[in-house]
């Protein structure tokens, strides 16, 4: 479990610096008059405060599915990072929800499809990176 949670906690470091680096230089191109560092710095700590949660309850949620379901349909093993995203989105869906009281304006409408869209491709990433990088296989190990 804390090896799990080490790489949840890297995983939305990686992922929140990806994510840093777009949107800095998406706001150098558009010419902002901030300052582009102190605005990608917080980018940085905003990410990663909020996509840790995500990374780390989406990825025993899929994790638990893969090992439940995915051995019987052998068949549907490309849709996991499908799952990974749409659990990605799922969990942010639910911590807005719990930060607003269930109560969402139709003004805050706006920012939530791009933050359910970033959360779910935070956790495509974790997905990504776990299982390229590390070479992980989607077959159980054989005993």
């Amino acid at each position: 479990m804390l090896n799990k949670l080490f790489a949840a906690a890297l995983t939305a470091i990686a992922t929140s610096g990806i994510l840093t680096l777009v949107l800095s230089v998406y706001a150098f191109f558009e010419e902002s008059d901030e300052d582009v560092f102190s605005v990608a710095f917080d980018y940085f700590l905003i990410y990663t405060f909020y996509s840790f949660p995500v990374i780390f309850i989406s990825g025993i949620l899929v994790d638990w599915l893969k090992k439940r379901f995915v051995t019987f349909f052998p068949k549907h093993r490309k849709t996991v990072p499908l799952l990974y995203g749409a659990s990605g989105s799922t969990i942010a869906l639910v911590i807005v929800l719990l930060n607003h009281n269930g109560a969402v304006r139709f003004s805050e409408l706006l920012f939530l499809l791009p933050f359910l869209m970033l959360c779910g491709a935070s956790a495509i990433l974790y997905f990504w990176i776990s299982h390229r990088i590390l070479k992980k296989s989607y077959n159980n190990p054989k005993k």
